[in-house]
C-alpha cells in the first residue's frame, strides 16, 4: 500500500502552500458563494414555502444546485491543484469545470447520490413500517438500518472523494471511469482519509465560533490540505519508478 504523508504533514504543506495566495482564493470562494447562496435566497423569497407544491418546487431548486455545485467543486480543485504544482493559478481557475466537464461533474455527483440513497433504503422503510405498526419494538431496527446509512454515506464520500480532482487530470474518462478510478485510489486509505477530514472539526468549530467569517480562512486550509492528499495519492510511487 502506498505511503500517504501524516495530517499534520499535509497541512503544513497547505499553508506554506497559501502564503500569500489568500486573496486568490479567498475571492474564488466567495464568487461561487454568491452565486450558489444567491439563487437558493432568490428562490426562498419567490417560492411559497407554505404549500406543498412551493416546498417541492424549493427542495427541487436545492437538489439541482447541489448537482452544479459539483461544477464548480470541480473548478475550486483545479485552482488547488495549480497552487500546490507550482503552477499559474488565477480566479478564473474557478471556471475550468464549465469547460467541458460540466456533465461528468454533474454526473459524478448524482451517481453518488443515488448510490447514498440505495444506502438509505432500509432505514426509509423501517421507519415507515415502525411508523405504519406503530410498533416501537422496532425501534432497534431503525436504529441499525441509521447507523448503517450513516457509515455507508461515509465510505461512499471517502471512496469517491477523489473524482472531482481526477475529472480534470483525466478529462478523457466518463463519470464511471472516474468513480472506479477514486475507489482504486482510496483503497487501502479509506482510515487515512477520514482521521484527515474528522481533524478539522476543531477548526469546524472555530468557524461557528467567529459566526462563519473564520470560514474565509478554514476553507482554503481545509481544500489546501485535501488537494496535498489527492496529489500524494496519484504521485508516482518510488518503488515503481
Amino acid at each position: 500500500m502506498k505511503q500517504i504523508k501524516s495530517s499534520a504533514a499535509l497541512k503544513a504543506d497547505a499553508r506554506q502552500q497559501l502564503l500569500g495566495k489568500y486573496k486568490t482564493v479567498i475571492l474564488a470562494y466567495l464568487i461561487m458563494q454568491f452565486l450558489i447562496s444567491g439563487c437558493m435566497n432568490l428562490a426562498q423569497a419567490q417560492v411559497n414555502l407554505n404549500t406543498g407544491a412551493g416546498m417541492g418546487i424549493y427542495y427541487l431548486i436545492y437538489f439541482i444546485l447541489l448537482l452544479l455545485s459539483a461544477i464548480f467543486i470541480t473548478g475550486q480543485n483545479q485552482l488547488y491543484k495549480n497552487i500546490a504544482r507550482g503552477l499559474p493559478y488565477y480566479v478564473k481557475d474557478m471556471w475550468v469545470g464549465f469547460h467541458g466537464l460540466a456533465d461528468h461533474a454533474i454526473l459524478v455527483h448524482l451517481i453518488i447520490f443515488g448510490l447514498c440513497l440505495l444506502a438509505g433504503i432500509p432505514f426509509i422503510l423501517s421507519c415507515a413500517f415502525m411508523a405504519y405498526t406503530k410498533n416501537y419494538y422496532l425501534s432497534l431496527l431503525v436504529a441499525a438500518t441509521g447507523i448503517f446509512f450513516l457509515v455507508m454515506s461515509i465510505l461512499l464520500s471517502i471512496w469517491y472523494s477523489q473524482a472531482l480532482y481526477l475529472i480534470t487530470d483525466y478529462p478523457d474518462e466518463s463519470a464511471l471511469q472516474l468513480l472506479k478510478h477514486s475507489r482504486a485510489l482510496m483503497k487501502g486509505h479509506a482510515g487515512s482519509y477520514f482521521y484527515l477530514l474528522v481533524s478539522f472539526i476543531g477548526i469546524g468549530l472555530l468557524v461557528v465560533l467567529t459566526f462563519g467569517i473564520g470560514i474565509l480562512w478554514a476553507y482554503p486550509y481545509f481544500t489546501a490540505t485535501k488537494t496535498n492528499y489527492y496529489l500524494e495519492l496519484t504521485a508516482p510511487n518510488p518503488e515503481e519508478i
